[in-house]
């Protein structure tokens, strides 16, 4: 039976079932089944002549009830260039005298000499006058299809076989989430995935968006006009587009509680100065009408988003390659070295360009540290936003000042909500550790890490209460112990 998947028309085996054709990744599937709405013989019968059949649109009910058993086996007793004749057979009708000329297609009962014992059915092959003895007007259907059969039929031929065309009438139902032990049927159209097209002048804003739904694909917030993506914190979207929010627009919030915040409209809304289109939905937005907060989407991007943060210049100019890119390497330029910065910045501008310069450094020159998101939440997050971890896979902090014990970094960056004291250390900070200055204390915000464990003192050199423990450094601590003030420090988030 044929499906189609994702916009794309496909041939399944019958029983088959969802999880069959695709794999469980717990991304929210939906499907649109045609409803069998009605099953039932119209006004439309199929007369087989040998492999050849012609097509009838019954114009009256009654007489053609009388006499379709009758049909069966009827051969072609005579033919003219203007009508040609099936008969005869009996039919318990009393027939009247008429004169008519009949139209070509038109389908005629006709009594020979008045005998209900020789009827026959005609074809008017042209325009075709007769007087004879009928029911009625006379006309019992009409060609619908098949009428340059008649033309080629002689006589001897025989009706073989009379079959109801039988009307599915169907209609395409309503999206439903669907499991997938769904069974698959005929016509189901399985939407799996949605596609977003950007818009390339908004080189930024869609780059944004990219990552945004790059990193978080899990639904927040479904109206009866939009679907929301939460969006990364600290990023501030400078370009605007003001256009109209029609269903499929895909935004981003400039301003306001949900600022950085991504939607999907499922309805038309007027343009509005805090939201910035990006883009529009160009195939699986039926799979947005039935999902729910929580429901993990499937997003493909269009283009694809070109991120060479955190991958080797080898890597690195695979995936450039892959996309008609020259790639330019810099810094240290060996494949195993890590990427720390692509010029230009944005996908958009990279494809516009045709060259990408990717700045290189080696692994061992990278420090590796664990963020405990869990037990310093708001924390974390400033700790993300102020290394630029929060849009990249490689961050950096610059050193402020630098002790024999400690090393200090004052990022600069905007936070608005206070750094509360959260995972704050009781007994012992240990080597390694990165603390961050609460709210508690005149320089909250500073960031620091300890060379050696301390029973009193914290990676920034205050007190225990004034310190928010925020991660650990895991490999190449060395880096930090070597550097200078002034000095930019590369590091990298290790995942569990």
């Amino acid at each position: 039976m044929k499906v189609t998947l994702d916009g794309k028309e496909i041939e399944v085996e019958s029983g088959k079932t969802l999880k069959d054709l695709l794999p469980t990744e717990g991304n929210l599937v939906a499907i649109i089944r045609r409803i069998k709405e009605e099953e039932k013989v119209w006004d439309t019968f199929r007369l087989f002549v040998g492999k050849k059949a012609v097509i009838l649109k019954i114009e009256n009910q009654e007489i053609w009830k009388l006499i379709e058993k009758e049909l069966e086996g009827l051969e072609v007793t005579w033919r003219t260039k203007r009508v040609l004749a099936f008969g005869s057979f009996a039919c318990n009708l009393k027939c009247s005298n008429i004169y008519r000329e009949y139209e070509p297609g038109e389908v005629v009962l006709s009594f020979a000499g008045g005998s209900s014992e020789s009827a026959y059915l005609l074809f008017a092959i042209t325009r075709y006058p007769i007087s004879h003895c009928t029911f009625g007007e006379g006309i019992v259907a009409r060609v619908l299809g098949g009428f340059e059969v008649l033309r080629t039929l002689e006589i001897g031929n025989k009706i073989e076989k009379v079959e109801p065309v039988i009307d599915f009438r169907s209609k395409a139902g309503i999206a439903i989430r669907a499991r997938m032990e769904e069974s698959l049927s005929e016509g189901d159209r399985i939407y799996s995935l949605i596609k977003v097209n950007f818009k390339k002048e908004l080189s930024k804003a869609s780059e944004y968006v990219m990552r945004v739904l790059e990193r978080n694909n899990v639904v927040e917030e479904v109206t009866n006009t939009y679907v929301k993506f939460k969006g990364l914190k600290g990023i501030k979207v400078d370009e605007e587009n003001h256009e109209k929010r029609i269903r499929g627009a895909v935004t981003v919030r400039k301003i306001g509680k949900n600022e950085g915040d991504v939607y999907i409209y499922l309805r038309d809304r007027m343009p509005h100065k805090d939201h910035c289109v990006v883009g529009f939905i160009s195939e699986g937005l039926e799979l947005l009408d039935v999902a729910k907060k929580g429901d993990k989407i499937k997003i493909i991007t269009i283009p694809s988003k070109l991120d060479l943060i955190g991958l080797t210049q080898a890597e690195a100019g695979i995936l450039l390659s892959k996309n008609g890119l020259k790639q330019v390497r810099e810094g240290d330029v060996q494949d195993q070295d890590i990427v720390v910065s692509q010029i230009p910045g944005t996908t958009f501008e990279m494809l516009s360009k045709g060259e990408v310069v990717t700045v290189g450094v080696r692994s061992s020159k990278i420090v590796k540290l664990k963020i405990f998101d869990e037990l310093a939440p708001k924390t974390s997050l400033y700790f993300r936003i102020a290394t630029d971890l929060v849009s990249k896979k490689v961050g950096k902090l610059k050193v402020y000042f630098k002790t024999k014990d400690l090393v200090v970094f004052k990022p600069e960056v905007s936070f608005e909500e206070p750094l509360i004291p959260e995972n704050t250390p009781r007994d012992l900070v240990k080597a390694g550790e990165i603390g961050v200055t609460n709210m508690s204390r005149k320089h909250s915000g500073l960031i620091g890490i300890r060379f050696n464990e301390s029973k009193e003192f914290g990676p920034t050199a205050e007190r225990f209460e004034s310190t928010n423990i925020v991660g650990i450094v895991v490999e190449n601590f060395e880096v930090i112990k070597e550097a200078k003030e002034g000095n930019e420090i590369y590091i990298m988030e290790v995942q569990e």
